[in-house]
């Protein structure tokens, strides 16, 4: 299947006064055209950070992206001028960003934010830009638009500020759009309809999409493959398909049995299961596995050395010693 999108090693850090925080150490992903790649794990794992260096939007200082790279048309994004990037981020390739409250102005409109995104990359006249940016908030479903545009983010709700977010970041039709956390904060039916459309304009623009969420049941309605994260590092990869009926990694099985059920057992609400400890540190990771100290199948060897992702089963990546189908 033809790649949108390749990252390749890709190591993103932070330089503080105490030490070096490896944000992403090494990961790899690969997106296929007109497919949706889910990127999951909980806070702090190095998900957004990825999303980030693609786009190269890593404030520099204290960010690095250290080394790796990410092919896109051919192009390794890391080493084009900053003005090349200009052109391709917000155009080829667009972002939704959590918490839409705090990523549009509030001291302008609605209309303006969608079209400054439109003027910056289409060649329209003035009247064109309004009529798109009218166009896009009619397609996300916000009605009468020629009236929302004239308004200010305070004056809609969560789900309809999401909705704007993706009209803006799909204005320009973008190859690839990443969205992190696309249904934080938002009800479970706006969350359905948020999810649904993404398909409908996934289908209509053709694009590729990148869904970073620790959220496992938008994984599961929007996916095709899954990259598990923990600690800066992809610890499993597969079609989403496969993650979820055979889980392999101790961490990936703990996040699904941590997902709350409402089956009854014995009368009584099943007892909700979490993963014990904490992440490591990012500035003092251990010499062996991240996760050996809360993992459930861990031997002594995994304190000692660091596993890799190794092929159990074709298409299906895991790093860890003693993972087994």
């Amino acid at each position: 299947m033809t790649a949108a999108l390749e990252i390749q090693n890709l190591k993103t850090s932070f330089f503080t006064e105490e030490g070096e925080v490896k944000a992403v150490n090494d990961v790899s992903i690969t997106v296929p055209k007109g497919r949706t790649v889910g990127i999951v794990g909980e806070s702090g794992c190095g998900k957004s950070v990825t999303a980030l260096s693609v786009i190269r939007l890593i404030a520099e200082p204290p960010g690095r992206i250290v080394s790796g790279r990410i092919i896109f048309k051919g192009q390794d994004l890391i080493q084009l001028p900053l003005s090349d990037m200009r052109n391709i981020r917000g155009n080829k390739i667009s972002m939704i960003f959590q918490e839409p409250m705090t990523s549009l102005n509030p001291v302008f409109t609605i209309g303006n934010q969608i079209e400054e995104a439109i003027a910056l990359h289409q060649r329209l006249s003035s009247k064109g830009v309004t009529q798109k940016a009218i166009e896009m908030l009619r397609l996300v479903g916000i009605s009468s638009p020629e009236r929302r545009l004239h308004d200010y983010p305070f004056q809609l709700s969560g789900g309809m500020r999401q909705r704007v977010m993706i009209a803006m970041a799909l204005s320009c039709e973008p190859e690839i759009l990443i969205a992190d956390e696309p249904t934080t904060a938002l009800d479970v039916t706006i969350q359905a309809q948020i999810l649904d459309l993404l398909r409908k304009l996934q289908n209509e623009f053709g694009m590729s999409i990148v869904l970073i969420t620790h959220d496992l049941g938008v994984v599961a309605e929007l996916a095709d493959s899954v990259y598990v994260m923990y600690a800066g590092k992809v610890v499993e990869y597969a079609s989403s398909e496969e993650i979820f009926e055979r889980p392999l990694h101790p961490y990936t099985i703990g996040l699904l049995k941590s997902i709350p059920s409402f089956q009854m057992a014995g009368g009584k609400i099943e007892k909700l299961e979490t993963i014990p400890g904490v992440v490591p540190s990012m500035l003092d990771l251990p010499k062996g596995c991240a996760f050996e100290d809360r993992c459930f199948l861990r031997v002594p060897h995994c304190k000692a050395e660091e596993p890799q992702l190794r092929e159990i089963v074709p298409g299906h990546w895991v790093s860890c010693f003693e993972a087994k189908v």
